[in-house]
C-alpha cells in the first residue's frame, strides 16, 4: 500500500494541483498482490496420474492499482475539469512514480482507466483512481554504462531486477574503423553469442534494440541483418559475466524491473 504525500503522473505532480495521497473516510489505496501471478500450462491424459508440464506464464495479468488523493479543502468544478484533464483522455502509457522513499527507484508505465470524486457534505474533496500499467512489475529508470572493448574483454555486468524473465537490453556499439566482427558472449546464459559479422570498414554507429528485434546503422544506414546470427542479447537476473570480443565502446541501457506490487 502506497503512503507517501504526492505522485508524479505524465510529468505533473500531484502538489501542483494541491492534492496529497491520504486515506479518506475509509477510502484508500488499494491493497494489490504482486504482479507476477502464475499461469500454469498443463495437459492432461487418459494414461498419466500426473499432467503433462508445458510450463508457466509468468505475465497474463498486467499490474492495477487504486490511488485516492485529494486537498484539504473543498474543490470546484473548474479543478475537477482540470484533474481529470491532467490524468484521463491520454492514448498511450505514460510514466507515474510514487514520492515515497523505497519508492524512489520505481516508475510505473499505466494509463487511469477510471477517475471517481470522493465527497464530503456534498462537496469533493478528493478523488479514487485506478491504474492500469502495461505489464505486471515496476521499472526502473534509465541505466546506462559504457565499457571501452579491445580484443577480447571481459566485463561482469549486473541486472538488479527482482524477477526470474530474461531482460532485453538497449546497446550502442561503435566498433573502431576497420573491425570485422563484435561478438557478445554471455557466460551466464549458457554462452548465448550475439554476433554482428563482415562489418563495413568504416565509422560505424550501431544501435541495437533487443526487445524489440530492430538493428540500426545511424551514420551510413547499412543493412547489418544479413551478417547478424539472430540471437539478440539478453541478461539474466542477478550477475552476468560477458566476454565482448572486438576493438571500441559498446554501450548497455536496462530498465530493470521490479516485483514490487501495488
Amino acid at each position: 500500500m502506497f503512503n507517501a504525500y504526492e505522485f508524479v503522473f505524465n510529468g505533473e505532480s500531484s502538489a501542483m494541483y494541491g492534492l496529497m495521497l491520504y486515506d479518506f473516510g475509509g477510502t484508500g489505496q488499494s491493497n494489490v498482490s504482486f504482479g507476477n501471478g502464475a499461469s500454469i500450462v498443463e495437459s492432461t491424459t487418459n494414461n498419466r496420474i500426473n499432467p503433462v508440464h508445458l510450463g508457466v506464464n509468468y505475465h497474463t495479468k498486467p499490474l492495477e492499482f487504486k490511488l485516492v488523493f485529494g486537498a484539504d479543502r473543498e474543490l470546484d468544478r473548474y479543478e475537477l475539469e482540470s484533474v481529470a484533464m491532467w490524468l484521463t483522455g491520454h492514448q498511450d502509457y505514460k510514466w507515474l512514480s510514487i514520492e515515497q522513499p523505497d519508492l524512489g527507484h520505481v516508475q510505473y508505465r499505466c494509463l487511469v482507466t477510471s477517475l471517481t470524486p470522493l465527497s464530503h457534505g456534498w462537496l469533493p474533496v478528493a478523488f479514487e483512481a485506478t491504474f492500469r500499467c502495461d505489464c505486471p512489475y515496476g521499472y526502473g529508470f534509465d541505466h546506462t554504462i559504457s565499457y571501452p572493448i579491445n580484443g577480447v574483454t571481459q566485463i561482469l555486468y549486473r541486472n538488479d531486477s527482482s524477477i526470474r524473465e530474461y531482460l532485453r537490453p538497449t546497446m550502442i556499439i561503435q566498433p573502431c574503423s576497420g573491425v570485422q566482427s563484435v561478438k557478445i558472449v554471455n557466460h551466464s546464459d549458457n554462452g548465448r553469442e550475439f554476433l554482428l559479422d563482415n562489418l563495413p570498414a568504416s565509422d560505424l554507429n550501431i544501435h541495437v534494440d533487443n526487445a524489440l528485434g530492430v538493428i540500426q546503422e545511424l551514420n551510413h544506414n547499412y543493412n547489418l541483418y544479413d551478417e547478424f546470427n539472430q540471437n539478440f542479447f539478453r541478461i539474466v537476473q542477478g550477475d552476468n559475466v560477458l566476454e565482448v570480443i572486438g576493438n571500441g565502446t559498446l554501450s548497455i541501457t536496462s530498465k530493470f524491473l521490479y516485483n514490487i506490487g501495488g
